[in-house]
């Protein structure tokens, strides 16, 4: 009989209730009496203390051995669980030669639900102790979160790009992947949502309209209104209708009322590829996904740093890669993978060096130390894959390949790939690399693979860089919580020019009202004095915006932009420092994007408009900026200064009497009077860099008494 044949035998005989019951009542008496020792092992289940060194010999078991290989074994409650098993076999008449290694991953998978879960109360086959996840102690219990972690974002991420794929021409729909944790046998298929809860226990990816996702572990995959969706097999289909058999017993639901679906084989054979791992991991996620504690981890890792940090995703990742490969024999396709990520953003792509910060367990390579530099390794496939933004495919390594940058370390290898992450839209933000130990190992069905791990690759890598930002210069929100972008922490903000605003038209108020009372209580034919001597008792307002803002931020992008901002920012200080200086208040505000308001006090309209034409004139030309900065934080950098020339503003003159004032203040409450009228003023202020944007830009607009509007004072002079 050959080996497949004792195999299937094995199975049948784990699947009789019978033999389940006797190797769970052995388990139990194991996990109830089990000392560690080989010795108490042995007494357990009736067996020789040899028989047990021979099995281990055999690969069937793997006890510890604390103090070294020539220490005393120690079994884990897991190792006793598959010495229960063995036993049952041997007493059926098996021998060691007919019980394959994995015997208890086999037994597991044939157990029942109510099983399942009396096992996982027993005892979490996760951790080498016997504890339960909320009496662990804190760092045992990090470290138990620590394991967890991959396979679940893995298998979230696996789920909701496999709906993806099976919704791209599918808008606004809502879908659903089910897994059954009995098995993945075809045979299995349910035809309608009146049998979906013969599924059983199931993993379920959900896709809403929203695309969000969701992921988790059901009993009984019932729903309240299944008439809401129709259930399909996961298989190649036209328009709803079967082209192929499925493969296994994966289920899809979709909204019924959305369009007939059609799958391609490509889409469902790289989907099979996806779901296959968390197949083959049924145990640990129904350890994962089930009910109970869960700790919340969001890891974060800064790869900026020098330190050579173990980042758990990413290396799961890498380690992934080489079980999507497959196997040839016993052996995998591929050797091994390595995540690299530029060393210093600083510098322009050409000049990056890449640093492996991941690699799978067999990689040959340090994390945080290996480094392949442009300089000394120009036609290495990841120099190349990161600057070209191109997958870079050798189908054929020869030992004399110098384009493999360490083949003394990476040999044996007769093929190898590398896939930039993140190049679909822009730069490559680090390249994925793996090697096969033979010829032509990649194939079109393979790129679609790997191509979809960098996509989740570079989600890992965008959501640290997220979160690295949001814990950047937190003393900032400590010094000044009302200040967000410190680029512009040089300027007074438009909150600032709100109660500045309303400040000086309720000293207005105030003021106009003391000075009639002043005149009032004045006798008949005597000079009333109020202090103000020859002082101008008006308020004007300049404002000024940059001409054809949208057509820069569409020909430099919006960081250049923004710098450009903040240049004619500083321009305008400098100015208003020659200008103004005479004048006690003068305040400059930048409101949004291109746009600055100025507040001068006791300055008259005929002024106001003189000093706008020398700003719009000194404002006029070529503007040098930093086109890499992004914040105060960063130094200038001579090599990434950028000219732009014939930059234009446009600017806009309003001015208020104390009288025009009051007289507006007097149609509102008192209490509601210095809101409305700043609401005037900057309803004035915007009419005008509106009129100006009419004009073609580059003028001054104002406002003219005499004509009760807005004219291009400029062309006047």
């Amino acid at each position: 009989m050959d080996k497949q044949s004792k195999q299937r035998l094995v199975i049948d005989h784990l699947r009789r209730e019978d033999a389940q019951e006797r190797i769970m009542q052995k388990i139990q008496k194991g996990r109830a009496e089990a000392t560690v020792t080989i010795s108490r092992a042995a007494e357990l289940f009736d067996l020789s203390e040899n028989r047990l060194r021979d099995w281990e010999e055999h690969g069937f078991l793997s006890p510890q051995r604390p103090t070294g290989p020539k220490g005393r074994r120690l079994y884990t409650p897991g190792e006793l669980d598959k010495l229960a098993i063995i036993r049952e076999l041997i007493d059926a008449g098996y021998g060691p030669s007919d019980i394959p290694p994995d015997v208890d991953k086999i037994f597991h998978s044939l157990l029942s639900a109510n099983d399942q879960h009396m096992l996982t109360e027993l005892f979490d086959p996760t951790l080498s102790h016997i504890e339960k996840s909320d009496t662990l102690v804190v760092d045992q219990r990090l470290g138990k979160v620590r394991n967890e972690l991959f396979l679940r974002f893995y298998a979230a991420r696996a789920l909701r790009l496999a709906l993806m794929i099976i919704c791209e021409g599918l808008p606004d729909t809502t879908a659903a992947l089910i897994l059954p944790l009995h098995g993945r046998g075809a045979g299995q298929i349910v035809q309608s949502m009146d049998d979906i809860s013969s599924v059983g226990e199931a993993i379920i990816g959900w896709l809403g309209r929203s695309h969000s996702s969701q992921l988790l572990l059901t009993t009984l995959p019932a729903f309240q209104y299944s008439t809401d969706y129709r259930v399909l097999p996961l298989a190649t289909m036209r328009e709803d209708h079967l082209e192929e058999e499925p493969c296994d017993g994966t289920l899809l639901l979709l909204d019924r009322r959305a369009n007939p679906l059609t799958l391609s084989t490509e889409a469902v054979e790289l989907i099979h590829r996806l779901l296959t791992p968390l197949y083959e991991d049924v145990e640990l996620l129904r350890v994962y996904l089930g009910q109970g504690m869960r700790d919340v981890v969001d890891p974060a890792t800064d790869f900026s740093s020098s330190a050579n940090y173990y980042d758990v995703i990413l290396n799961g990742f890498m380690d992934m890669v080489i079980r999507l490969g497959g196997k040839l024999g016993q052996e995998n396709r591929w050797r091994f993978s390595c995540c690299l990520l530029p060393k210093d953003l600083q510098l322009p792509p050409s000049q990056r060096s890449l640093v492996i910060r991941a690699q799978s367990t067999h990689a040959p390579y340090k994390l945080g130390l290996t480094v392949i530099t442009p300089e000394k390794y120009a036609y290495s496939p990841s120099i190349r894959a990161l600057q070209s933004g191109h997958i870079v495919y050798l189908p054929r390594v020869l030992p004399s390949d110098t384009s493999i940058a360490f083949y003394d370390l990476e040999g044996p290898l007769r093929s190898a790939i590398a896939v930039p992450v993140g190049g679909e839209e822009g730069l490559a933000i680090a390249v994925l690399y793996v090697t096969a130990c033979e010829q032509y190992a990649f194939q079109e069905s393979d790129l679609r693979v790997l191509r979809l791990v960098a996509r989740m690759v570079e989600e890992v890598l965008r959501t640290y860089q997220v979160r690295q930002q949001a814990a950047q210069h937190l003393s900032d929100i400590l010094r000044r919580p009302d200040l967000v972008d410190t680029f512009f922490e040089n300027f007074l903000s438009e909150k600032d020019f709100i109660q500045d605003v309303e400040k000086l038209l309720s000293n207005v108020h105030v003021h106009t009202n003391e000075r009639k009372q002043i005149v009032r209580d004045t006798p008949s034919g005597e000079e009333a004095h109020t202090g103000s001597g020859a002082e101008e008792q008006v308020i004007s307002f300049i404002s000024v915006a940059i001409d054809k803002e949208s057509s820069l931020a569409n020909k430099y992008g919006d960081r250049i932009t923004r710098n450009l901002t903040r240049e004619v920012g500083l321009r305008i200080q400098e100015q208003l420092r020659t200008y103004f200086k005479e004048y006690p208040y003068c305040q400059l505000y930048h409101i949004y994007a291109g746009h600055f308001y100025i507040i001068l006090k006791n300055i008259s309209l005929d002024v106001a408009r003189t000093c706008a034409e020398r700003l719009r004139q000194g404002l006029i030309g070529s503007y040098k900026l930093d086109a890499l900065r992004a914040s105060t934080h960063q130094p200038r950098r001579p090599d990434s200064m950028l000219e732009l020339p014939h930059i234009t503003v446009r600017l806009g003159v309003t001015s208020y009497s104390y009288e025009k004032i009051e007289e507006i203040f007097s149609k509102y409450p008192v209490e509601n009077a210095p809101v409305a009228v700043r609401s005037v003023i900057t309803s004035g202020l915007a009419v005008s860099l509106d009129r100006g944007r009419d004009e073609g830009g580059n003028v001054v607009i104002s406002w003219d008494i005499g004509v009760s509007g807005f004219i291009h004072w400029s062309s006047l002079k």
